[in-house]
């Protein structure tokens, strides 16, 4: 009974957020569906670049407060201590304003080099300039979400992310129609401050009542939760400088439709399929936190985590890897196909992110920030370096064939590091599914990849068996009974 209660709480964490999130993803759909239709494949690309020097600076200059901070405000939260969780919003509203600052600061120090690096000229830097602007916002967003979700208001949550998007998309279309190119640091710009808008309007409806404390305390009390965040906050820097610089050298090594091809493709990878994850992840981390000193349940729990991963995704990767041309299509334009051999590389590497990422989390639960931050070096070398020396051979297919050789050295190596820190192995069970998922993907992979007879007629049978399977795994851990107890109980 303890071991059907536990999936069914990973399942119903991974439903209600994911339920929110697939709303959001319907409308980034609309908007990027419009946007590629308006501004084609340039637009597409210089959109991938700017997000890319937004996200990489709000990484940097936010200084891992985010991670930190969840922890801190869920801690006071459990204890039930006002006057601590008062101090704790506080100290953290002032560290994320003074990394707002830092982030305007170094937008508008390095907008010239940014712009030679990213497109070969310098007629780029009034508009990066411009971006500290969505910069500064995103920090100050991030702080507030901080405490909602530390305080583990999901639906506040859900609800500013929806209305966010939604409002974001209706208030940059008209830009994007009647300005085109000119019209993406402004939508940038109005879009940013749209969602800080939803969420300070959440944030106030915590009624956290700050409590003012004294600088030195700020500072001091700032720099302990630094010190779980460096880590993760480097790692968070290599990865966004890594995108960029891919997308930056395909831009100029080939042009910037090229860098909208890798855009498409790497978004329907990373955020369609990241939905899973982020749906997951809200719940699993602090589960996994609590439980970090105890071997017996780590590996329990991130063999249970295994397990929903496997029974959700395996199916979904074989979809994306046969439709793989019509999502472009449907979710892009007809412009954006011939990213269709980049994606269905990335979307098989995917299928071992998934793996890698439940025991990957036993690193941060064990508060191991230095090896965290050496596996994550150690993805990035492996993307990098593949895709640049299979590029002169490969072209643009080689920054996908690049991503699936990455996680072919990561997977091991995470398990490796999961087992010597905390003595996890994967289940004979899990082992099983792990198996006959990849198997499948496979040949979905072959069947989509190479030209076959009768391609939809296999690709089909190979779907099916993939969903009666999972389903069939679903049902000896979950029933519908299980459902209608999560809506009955308040």
């Amino acid at each position: 009974m303890k071991k059907e209660t536990s999936y069914s709480q990973i399942l119903k964490s991974t439903s209600i957020f994911g339920g929110s999130q697939m709303l959001v993803i319907i409308i980034g759909i609309i908007r990027a569906k419009t946007i590629a239709l308006l501004l084609g494949p340039a637009g597409v690309g210089i959109i991938g670049i700017y997000q890319s020097v937004v996200d990489m600076i709000r990484t940097g200059c936010g200084l891992g407060l985010d991670t930190g901070g969840i922890r801190e405000v869920a801690a006071a939260n459990n204890l039930d201590d006002k006057t601590l969780l008062g101090k704790t919003s506080y100290r953290l509203n002032w560290w994320f304003l003074v990394a707002a600052f830092l982030g305007i600061i170094v937008c508008i120090a390095f907008c010239r080099p940014i712009s030679i690096w990213a497109f070969g000229t310098d007629e780029y830097v009034l508009s990066i300039v411009l971006l500290s602007i969505p910069v500064f916002v995103a920090i100050l967003t991030t702080g507030r979400s901080v405490n909602i979700q530390g305080l583990r208001k999901v639906s506040y949550m859900a609800k500013y992310e929806v209305w966010g998007s939604l409002v974001g998309l209706l208030v940059a279309l008209p830009l994007y129609y009647f300005l085109g190119l000119k019209g993406i640091v402004p939508a940038f710009i109005t879009t940013s401050l749209i969602l800080y808008f939803f969420v300070e309007f959440y944030y106030k409806k915590l009624n956290v009542r700050l409590i003012k404390t004294s600088g030195k305390e700020v500072f001091e009390a700032g720099l302990s939760t630094l010190k779980l965040g460096i880590f993760i906050v480097i790692s968070g820097i290599i990865s966004t400088a890594s995108m960029f610089f891919v997308r930056a050298y395909i831009s100029r090594s080939l042009d910037v439709e090229a860098a909208g091809l890798f855009q498409s493709a790497w978004t329907i990878t990373t955020v369609y399929l990241g939905l899973i994850l982020k749906s997951m992840g809200a719940d699993f981390f602090p589960r996994l936190s609590a439980i970090a000193e105890n071997k017996t349940e780590i590996k329990k729990l991130v063999n249970e985590q295994t397990y929903v991963v496997l029974v959700i995704s395996v199916p979904v990767i074989i979809g994306m890897l046969l439709f793989s041309e019509f999502a472009l299509s449907a979710l892009y334009s007809s412009k954006f196909t011939n990213a269709e051999n980049i994606l269905q590389w990335q979307i098989f590497g995917s299928f071992l992110k998934l793996l890698s990422w439940p025991v990957a989390f036993i690193i941060l639960a064990k508060k191991k920030g230095l090896i965290f931050l050496f596996s994550e070096i150690v993805f990035y070398i492996s993307y990098l370096a593949a895709g640049y020396f299979l590029f002169p051979q490969y072209g643009l297919d080689a920054v996908g064939i690049g991503y699936l050789i990455a996680y072919i050295i990561y997977l091991p190596l995470i398990v490796l590091i999961g087992w010597r820190i905390s003595g996890f192995i994967w289940s004979r069970e899990i082992m099983t599914m792990i198996a006959i998922g990849l198997s499948s993907i496979c040949a979905a992979f072959y069947i989509s990849h190479v030209e076959v007879v009768n391609t939809w007629i296999f690709g089909s049978i190979v779907l099916f068996i993939s969903l009666f399977y999972s389903f069939y795994k679903l049902k000896k851990v979950f029933s519908l009974e299980d459902m209608k107890n999560w809506f009955s109980k308040k």
